[in-house]
């Protein structure tokens, strides 16, 4: 996920997952302002993953790029981003993104494997080009209220999360997207991945498109099959904010077994935010459940506990948790 957990920023809110904030580092003089910053989110907890559980492992401290990111419930990385004012109402932009860091201060190779793209945005839009998150990702993960957990998510353990969880989904590198204005409460996105960017890959085309108004919010996300065999990646979600409580559902198609249906729900009770996620698998007739707390409790700086389960039909039969703190800078 794109940043720490936190209550929705209105009862509107459509997405869950706020970006980070950033810290600014330079600003060059002239007609043409540059602003560059630098980010981060650390994650630290204890617990253990689904995965880990079922792999009879015992519950340990975790930084949240230990395990490929698999740990706690985000994870810790590093970015650095900019914009630059290039004259006639265009910007032009930047990212870069570490993978995870783990708890022996390592980070994988490649570097920036979360993040590494470039491009301009005005009135037109907004184009990138390099490695980012898929579309169906960027249009569908705010219906998944804890965050896409790293260790126990019930949409990612259940195989069909409208976000996309399975291996070849994801990040992707070559990707050219273009996200159009947002009109009349519409946003929408285009995504192209060329032949050959993967081995034995097809040419990949991808779109979004979110309807958010007052307590509403609609999404559907298409992705074409990434290689020959594959088959292609379609999702649908909706919420409706009571106020109380925010509900969503969803469905997703994958083919195989990364198919089914999804429901969640999330409210602030006694200033704590509460909730849980449920994944119900069409194709192996597996389910996950997760059940998750979080609070802002200093500035930046978000407690959270959760503790979820997939069952043996999905592939992993496990029961993870976790408890941490995530701080963001």
């Amino acid at each position: 996920c794109g940043g720490p957990l936190r209550p929705p920023p209105h009862p509107g809110s459509p997405c869950y997952c706020p970006p980070l904030p950033a810290l600014p580092l330079a600003a060059a003089a002239g007609a043409a302002s540059a602003q560059v910053s630098l980010y981060g989110l650390l994650d630290v907890s204890f617990g253990k993953s689904i995965a880990d559980d079922a792999a009879k492992k015992a519950s340990d401290f975790h930084f949240g790029g230990d395990g490929g990111s698999a740990q706690g419930n985000s994870t810790s990385r590093i970015g650095v981003k900019g914009s630059t004012d290039v004259g006639s109402g265009v910007k032009a932009n930047f990212k870069l993104e570490s993978n995870g860091i783990t708890s022996d201060g390592d980070i994988p190779s490649p570097f920036f494997a979360r993040q590494a793209w470039g491009g301009f945005s005005g009135g037109f839009g907004e184009i990138r080009l390099g490695r980012q998150d898929s579309v169906p990702f960027q249009a569908m993960i705010g219906y998944d209220f804890n965050g896409a957990s790293n260790g126990v998510s019930a949409l990612a353990y259940s195989g069909f999360a409208p976000w996309d969880p399975r291996a070849t989904a994801g990040r992707q590198s070559r990707s050219l997207q273009y996200i159009l204005p947002t009109l009349g409460g519409f946003t929408a996105q285009v995504g192209l991945v060329p032949k050959g960017t993967v081995a034995g890959a097809k040419s990949t085309g991808s779109f979004g498109v979110t309807y958010a108004q007052g307590p509403i919010s609609v999404s559907g996300a298409f992705e074409s099959k990434r290689a020959t065999g594959a088959s292609d990646f379609k999702s649908l979600a909706a919420s409706y904010d009571l106020g109380v409580a925010k509900f969503m559902v969803a469905t997703a198609n994958g083919g195989g077994t990364a198919k089914g249906q999804s429901f969640g729900v999330v409210a602030p009770i006694a200033g704590v935010n509460v909730g849980m996620l449920y994944g119900k698998n069409s194709g192996n007739k597996g389910s996950a459940w997760e059940i998750f707390a979080n609070k802002e409790i200093l500035k930046n700086t978000y407690a959270y506990a959760e503790i979820g389960k997939a069952d043996a039909k999905t592939g992993t039969d496990g029961q993870g948790m976790a408890i941490g703190l995530i701080y963001t800078f």
